[in-house]
């Protein structure tokens, strides 16, 4: 999964969670290079936005600043009993390598460079 940090918030999904997520969890983020915890954020400082039987999304608040870090990389998520790998682009610092075309040829005329005779 890959989730895009800005104002020092990430939303993380989990799937086919088997209970009822608990708010007095710790989250835990720790590096997949230097195996350093990067990021401990204490029960409250994370809320749940939807949960069901087939998955639940919470939002973190990270630590201030965690953005300006430029920590663009992969990263194990911790939540109680919930563990992931995770694809982390902060922002400004990273962007999803996505370039957008925009078309030089808005009217759609087409070049002939063969035509055969019949």
């Amino acid at each position: 999964m890959t989730t895009t940090i800005t104002e020092e918030q990430a939303t993380i999904y989990i799937n086919n969670p088997e209970g009822e997520l608990n708010i007095a969890w710790d989250f835990q983020l720790k590096s997949q290079y230097s195996q350093d915890i990067v990021a401990t954020v204490a029960a409250g400082d994370w809320f749940i936005d939807t949960q069901n039987s087939r998955y639940a999304q919470f939002t973190v608040d990270l630590p201030a600043g965690f953005q300006n870090k430029h920590a663009n990389g992969f990263y194990t998520w911790t939540l109680g009993p919930y563990s992931d790998i995770i694809k982390l682009i902060t922002v400004p610092g990273g962007d999803v390598g996505e370039v957008e075309y925009i078309s030089n040829n808005e009217q759609r005329d087409a070049e002939v460079y063969y035509r055969p005779e019949y």
